[in-house]
């Protein structure tokens, strides 16, 4: 079979004959929703893929999001009804107890994702407020998981400009809004004068705090909270501005106190520097503790993923499990990105499998098609489930682009592999 993707020739011939179908828009096949752009637009095979559907201008159309989802799920379905219908056909004895129903074990989009018709204001509201009345707030990312069955996020901007004024007429109060250069150092030094210190896990609503990409939106000049903090609110600095000197200095200082120092004491509560610091000075921990003096211990037993868990629990407490990105979560967390490759592998599995979700993450864009494809191809081929560190060395999509479309990275593999169990013991 040829290439799954339609040419970029072939995508510009569909788009232009929507356009001049549509009176110079281009809209949804199926629910003829107007989209705004190509982000918004999949390039649907009207005659499935699976089935041999050729990656042909013909058999090319634009859906939308939800469109695309619903049509993929339908012909998960009709590709059983499909087998059952062959085995029967060859005289072969069907089993109708074994059915698999995929509208159960399939993640269903909400009923704006499963019916031709634009949604009323009215009912969108009604779904987006039982969200909130069971999660207490909403979120841009929370549109983009399709088990939490909301309607696209299209129709915010439809119906209220922005997710900013729609959490207002919800009665969710977005603190940023009120937010200036003075009123953000104001916040700050008023939970200094309090707490001592101010750390990027604190910056959150419930401490009547700014979040740190609205400090970052007010001080562009500063590309760090721990630069912030050291010239704006004059406090001690860590991560990121310490000097070899620095590090050996807080080094021998610690083990003045306690005695000793490994790997898990490296963290800003300790007035040390984090692991990475560490490692980019000396290379390992051994060399570290050569330097100040401390006991070295021979075997320094790595960071075990308990130790991470520990240390997550810690940063993370009361708050939603959000980082900006890698690169800032690192700033203050207190192992380095070697360490939690070491454990877990790619640092997007270490989030999926942590509940984490980031912001700002660089990964490949993966449609559900994209996903059931690659998936079905796997299983296809005779192999088993795979485990979630190997996914993309083997070259299937990530934990967290599965987990974009299903509750579990698991759960397509688990689907196709009982389609396909199915179909063999029919051959037997």
């Amino acid at each position: 079979m040829g290439n799954r993707d339609f040419s970029d020739s072939i995508k510009l011939e569909v788009i232009k004959n929507n356009l001049k179908k549509n009176n110079g828009s281009i809209c949804c096949e199926i629910c003829h929703a107007k989209l705004n752009s190509i982000e918004e637009c999949h390039f649907d095979h009207i005659y499935a893929y699976i089935k041999g559907g050729k990656s042909t201008l013909d058999n090319c159309q634009i859906l939308c999001e939800q469109c695309n989802l619903r049509k993929n799920d339908k012909e998960l379905q009709d590709f059983v009804l499909e087998e059952k219908a062959k085995q029967f056909l060859a005289g072969k004895t069907i089993d109708i107890t074994s059915d698999i129903k995929t509208d159960e074990t399939i993640p269903e989009n909400n009923s704006s994702n499963n019916t031709s018709k634009r949604l009323s204001k009215e009912e969108f509201d009604r779904q987006i407020q039982a969200f909130i009345d069971k999660k207490g707030d909403i979120h841009k990312v929370d549109f983009t998981r399709a088990y939490n069955k909301l309607p696209s996020i299209w129709y915010v901007k439809e119906f209220y400009g922005d997710l900013n004024t729609m959490k207002k007429a919800f009665g969710i109060e977005d603190l940023s809004l009120n937010w200036s250069r003075e009123r953000i150092v104001d916040a700050l030094k008023e939970y200094v004068s309090i707490h001592g210190d101010v750390k990027e896990k604190d910056l959150k609503k419930s401490n009547k705090l700014p979040s740190y990409p609205c400090i970052l939106k007010y001080f562009p000049e500063h590309k760090t909270f721990t630069q912030f903090k050291k010239e704006v609110l004059g406090l001690k600095a860590f991560h990121g501005l310490w000097t070899k000197e620095e590090v050996i200095a807080a080094g021998k200082s610690f083990i003045e106190k306690t005695g000793e120092i490994s790997e898990k004491d490296l963290c800003a509560e300790n007035d040390l520097p984090t692991s990475k610091v560490i490692y980019g000075y000396f290379g390992s921990m051994a060399e570290f503790q050569k330097a100040i003096g401390a006991q070295v211990h021979t075997s320094n037993a790595p960071v075990t993923k308990q130790q991470v868990i520990d240390a997550l629990n810690d940063y993370f407490k009361d708050r939603d499990k959000v980082i900006e990105s890698r690169d800032v979560f690192f700033q203050t967390f207190p192992y380095a990105p070697s360490t939690i490759n070491r454990l877990y592998g790619p640092f997007l599995d270490f989030c999926s499998e942590n509940g984490i979700t980031v912001i700002n993450a660089k990964i490949a864009s993966y449609s559900k098609k994209d996903i059931d494809d690659a998936v079905h191809n796997w299983v296809f081929n005779g192999n088993d489930i795979p485990k979630a560190k190997e996914l993309t060395k083997l070259g299937l999509p990530s934990m967290s682009s599965i987990m974009k479309y299903y509750e579990s990275w698991r759960t397509p593999f688990v689907i196709y592999k009982k389609i396909y169990d199915e179909a063999n013991r029919n051959k037997q």
